[in-house]
């Protein structure tokens, strides 16, 4: 440790507003201690994004190493520069896999190396599972701490190993419903007399993006006063917009992006929808209940993001009129906006001791020695 501090190399794929994972640990990122804990970020991409100043302007540093794939030779000297210019006590490594390379260099200097699961998959597709279950060995023995941000998350990584569950979670204070706001958001957007529902997340296979709009033509058929925005981007983007063209969608379902207001559109939404094929936890759903919206999401989600009550999952095999129903009703439970967000300032998910939490952690590894 450096002036008393304990160094850390937080591994992100990028800072991008919409990332759940970025958005994780940008949440503690914030609550740790500054005197114990100095956190600096690493990421594959660089991505526009207000995190970068925000993470600079309090004496962090942000490195990008570009896309392992596409530029391997510039990557792998980057991250060896990374970790060979800087004393790190721990490096906190939420890619996965793509991170091969600076975990290798790590294993080398940095005392702590953490390993930590956000998701019960490692590909989008079936071929990406199988290639990445085979490289998986290797990175988990560039580690010697693990952690999850669920206990399916953990075990679908890690198996028998032991690991701790390091809780997503979110500042509550950012998604008390403000009517005001709601109004002013719904104003700007045009949707002033219709309902609204949404989904957050990024636009890739996991998140089942056209079984999503699927549903939501259903939604459709049966209601008019009803807009549907699927917040988010992904490689998915093209694929997502033809299917909502060719159903003549376009005015009733629409891609709004990446959005830096995130928490500002949560007021003005009636219902959350996402019917994932596979969470770890599911970030989104917790902002969701924390903006006091009733949640529709498949059972692939783990049952503890059901804080509030007013959570339904669906499996995906049930029949899309079975989705369709639930969304309707959704939007018909008159529930109080504010009394989700209660619940969860009293949850592991309220940043309220995240801090100290993290700070403490780090502080138990490195005392107890965590070493090879």
């Amino acid at each position: 440790m450096k002036d008393g501090k304990i160094r850390v190399l937080m591994m992100v794929p990028n800072l991008r507003v919409s990332s759940g994972v970025t958005n994780f640990a940008m949440n503690y990122y914030r609550n740790v201690d500054p005197d114990k804990v100095q956190i600096d970020f690493v990421t594959l991409s660089y991505v526009d994004s207000p995190y970068i100043d925000e993470v600079r302007s309090n004496g962090s540093e942000v490195y990008f190493l570009g896309p392992l794939l596409e530029h391997p030779i510039k990557h792998i000297k980057l991250a060896k520069k990374v970790i060979a210019e800087h004393d790190y006590d721990i490096i906190h490594d939420n890619i996965i896999l793509k991170s091969l390379p600076i975990m290798n260099y790590a294993k080398k200097k940095v005392p702590v190396r953490i390993l930590h699961s956000h998701a019960i998959n490692l590909g989008e597709t079936g071929l990406k599972e199988k290639i990445n279950r085979m490289l998986l060995p290797m990175l988990i023995k560039k580690a010697n701490c693990y952690t999850a941000c669920s206990s399916v998350a953990g075990k679908a990584m890690f198996g028998d190993k032991d690991f701790t569950i390091i809780p997503n979670i979110i500042d509550t204070d950012d998604y008390v419903f403000n009517a005001a706001k709601r109004e002013q958001v719904r104003a700007s957007e045009n949707v002033t007399k219709k309902y609204v529902v949404a989904t957050v997340g990024r636009l890739a296979e996991a998140k089942n993006p056209i079984f999503a709009v699927n549903v939501m033509e259903e939604v459709l058929k049966r209601r008019d006063d009803i807009e549907y925005w699927w917040i988010g981007s992904g490689p998915l983007d093209e694929q997502t917009k033809n299917c909502i063209e060719e159903k003549g969608l376009s005015a009733k379902i629409r891609m709004l992006g990446s959005r830096e207001d995130l928490k500002d559109l949560y007021h003005a939404m009636d219902a959350f929808f996402l019917p994932s094929k596979g969470e770890g936890f599911g970030l989104a759903c917790i902002e969701a209940e924390a903006a006091g919206l009733p949640c529709v999401i498949s059972n692939n989600f783990p049952s503890e993001v059901n804080i509030t009550g007013d959570v339904q999952f669906i499996p995906l095999e049930e029949d899309i009129s079975k989705w369709a129903d639930a969304i309707i009703a959704s939007l018909e439970k008159n529930i109080d906006r504010t009394s989700g967000n209660k619940i969860l300032r009293e949850s592991p998910y309220s940043r309220a001791g995240s801090g100290s939490m993290l700070t403490d952690f780090y502080e138990g590894l490195l005392k107890a020695g965590e070493k090879d």
